[in-house]
């Protein structure tokens, strides 16, 4: 038996423009394909870059019977945090501290005491990716300290998604020019245009790479990191970034000039 399922999209982009050309004509009803010979491509740009910046998500966490002793707890684990930062030069503004959450353990204490779980959420901003290591470093490991994440940027993001849009087109206009050569066209203005958001290869968090992960864990989590799950060699490194820009792009299709006559020798 003939297998169409490689056909499936041919077939359906044949079925959407013989519906578009039963349809009557008229401005309130918009054909779904342009009603003249087109080409569509899709253009990509890719780069590796060195980010000059990061930021590190953690929580700090401690449960006791105590609430007050809990809290205490992360109050002394805050003050070594921020201590950590003006011996690097950080800037203590950098860091964005959320209010401690408390809740209460389902599972009670030997002794049937309930057992208050706190944990408040923490982000510091890096504008020197020269302290990653050592900020990084200080931290891993540290007690109470845990859901690690990690994300590494450009700050002239702005500047390179704009060179790697344009240069997204260029390879764009490329694959339509070989398309229209090779299908007896010309190639002509570009009618339609779209473009992606860039896009990180892999992924934004560092800490949900595979190299990140236990291999005692084969399910994979979706939140941050436990700090026992964590290859601290990996991640106290800067991860470079892949990134990859792609554009859709419609070009109308002119007829090709006439081949000139030979003139008879």
């Amino acid at each position: 038996m003939l297998n169409m399922k490689p056909f499936l999209p041919i077939l359906t982009a044949c079925a959407m423009a013989v519906a578009a050309l039963s349809l009557p004509a008229g401005p309130a009803l918009a054909s779904p394909i342009p009603d003249y010979p087109f080409a569509h491509v899709n253009g990509s740009s890719y780069r590796v870059e060195m980010p000059d910046i990061a930021s590190l998500d953690f929580q700090v966490v401690a449960e006791g019977t105590d609430p007050a002793a809990a809290r205490a707890t992360i109050d002394a684990r805050m003050a070594e945090v921020r201590e950590l930062m003006q011996r690097l030069s950080i800037d203590v503004e950098e860091m964005q501290v959320r209010e401690v959450r408390q809740g209460l353990r389902k599972q009670p204490a030997a002794d049937g005491q309930a057992v208050y779980e706190l944990s408040c959420d923490v982000k510091i901003n890096l504008r020197n990716v020269a302290n990653w290591p050592a900020l990084a470093g200080g931290l891993l490991g540290k007690p109470n300290l845990d859901s690690f994440a990690a994300d590494f940027d450009l700050s002239t993001m702005n500047k390179v998604t704009d060179e790697m849009v344009a240069e997204a087109v260029v390879d764009a206009r490329h694959q339509a020019e070989v398309m229209a050569t090779a299908a007896g066209r010309r190639l002509g203005p570009a009618m339609a245009m779209t473009s992606d958001a860039i896009k990180k290869l892999g992924t934004n968090l560092g800490l949900e790479r595979d190299e990140f992960r236990g291999e005692r864990r084969q399910a994979r989590r979706p939140a941050n990191q436990s700090a026992a799950e964590i290859d601290r060699d990996v991640f106290i490194m800067v991860q470079a970034l892949k990134l990859r820009q792609s554009v859709d792009m419609v070009y109308r299709l002119e007829n090709a000039a006439p081949a000139r006559a030979r003139k008879a020798k």
